[in-house]
């Protein structure tokens, strides 16, 4: 290599580093990264081609002197797919003596393919990042060992670059999705009534409940509201699922149960009405367990529609309690026009009702074990004289002992209301 070339080609990669250092958005990247490898290697024009190992495939969103958006096409084929395969070096002086060349484009874009060498951009730990590929040598011969000595210290350059911008790229999108996914979790909390005492006026009921979300947004909800002076109805659910589409469906499923709740209507034609609205256009396949209650506060006699959703508990105030019986009924959104039964029983003053999630009895410990209904049957019990809020909180505390130091994988919520007659 003569002084004056060696020369110069030094002082190209100096200004491509430069160029590569203050440029980390991808899409900005790629045409420097074409730009300077046309310049610097005396070429007719470059392409470069990322590699998606989701898809073992090879894309470009920029083809030098082409109108291509993308392209993408399988590792293996052609000459960069191949170079991407083999991992080595091609270096053709005449395109179309090569069994591996496409004249497609040739043919598409009125251009000729001559000399063409292409190389793969390897990374530290030897994987590969892409594939660059010029083309046409400017004084019309073919590419030599001097031109693959430098077109090689441009793809180490290039591939450093690509991977930083894929880094950021990919730290950017995390962190996109993590304020997407709190936002989503704030407007979803956000719909639950958490003033308490939620009716401070009345001494013929109380009432509380609370929530402990899991880190993904998820689907649970409990809903309470005065139908009139002398009907309090209550309401715990549970959408399948994780994430928007389970709290977007949480939502709706929420206010059609609010919305069907009418004066004097037994709560299995309410959830009928809900069911069916639910059920139309519910391409996802989505549904809710719902556990729906009418409380007569001068009674205390309970109206209630199980929906799939766990059977609550009645728990005295001596803390003894059962599992309230079942109704027929599945859960909300399988399938419309399904019948749901209706029970009643009657809660003496001091008595009850303990609702909650799947998130109570199937949370699990290190160990995988779960914290069952048998040990949320003894903490019922141990507390006797309670207050409702007590009881709630004590039975989340409880449940956080029992998991300990393993990860929170669904949504804990307890509802829990008391007739003081």
């Amino acid at each position: 290599m003569s002084e004056n070339r060696q020369v110069r080609n030094l002082n190209a990669l100096l200004d491509v580093a430069k160029a590569l250092g203050g440029e980390m958005q991808l899409d900005n990247l790629l045409p420097i990264i074409l730009q300077k490898t046309t310049e610097v290697m005396d070429a007719d024009r470059s392409s470069l081609f990322i590699y998606d190992d989701t898809t073992n495939e090879l894309w470009s969103k920029v083809a030098e002197g082409m109108g291509e958006k993308e392209i993408r096409f399988p590792v293996g084929i052609g000459i960069a797919g191949d170079v991407a395969k083999t991992l080595k070096t091609a270096n053709i002086p005449d395109a179309y003596e090569d069994d591996r060349f496409n004249p497609a484009f040739d043919k598409k874009s009125n251009y000729r393919t001559k000399s063409v060498l292409c190389m793969p951009m390897i990374n530290n730990d030897g994987s590969l990042v892409g594939v660059v590929q010029v083309l046409n040598k400017m004084d019309g011969g073919a590419f030599d060992d001097q031109d693959e000595n430098l077109l090689e210290a441009l793809s180490v350059q290039a591939a450093v670059a690509i991977q930083r911008a894929q880094l950021l790229e990919a730290f950017v999108e995390k962190q996109r999705i993590q304020e997407s996914l709190k936002l989503a979790a704030d407007i979803q909390m956000g719909m639950l009534p958490k003033n308490f005492p939620a009716f401070p006026e009345r001494d013929d009921f109380d009432l509380f409940a609370s929530i402990i979300p899991a880190k993904e947004v998820g689907g649970d909800f409990y809903d309470f509201f005065l139908i009139d002076e002398d009907h309090l109805c209550f309401v715990i659910g549970d959408v399948s699922g994780k994430g928007v589409p389970a709290a977007l469906f949480m939502a709706v499923t929420k206010t059609h149960v609010a919305a069907s709740t009418i004066p004097g209507v037994e709560p299995s034609d309410i959830l009928f009405r809900a069911n069916n609205e639910l059920s139309k256009d519910n391409d996802q396949g989505m549904f809710c367990t719902i556990f729906y209650g009418i409380l007569n506060t001068k009674t205390g006699e309970v109206h209630y529609s199980n929906g799939g959703h766990n059977p609550p508990y009645i728990v005295r105030e001596d803390g003894t309690n059962e599992q309230v019986e079942g109704t027929m009924g599945i859960a909300l959104g399988v399938m419309d026009e399904m019948d749901f039964g209706v029970n009643a029983i009657t809660l003496k003053k001091g008595d009850s009702m303990y609702l909650y999630t799947d998130g109570v009895n199937e949370a699990m410990d290190i160990g995988g074990n779960e914290y069952s209904y048998e040990r949320l049957e003894e903490f019922l019990t141990s507390t006797a004289g309670q207050k409702t809020t007590d009881i709630v909180a004590g039975s989340l505390s409880d449940i956080e002992v029992f998991v300990g130091n393993a990860e929170q994988s669904d949504d804990i919520t307890v509802l829990m209301v008391k007739y003081t007659g």
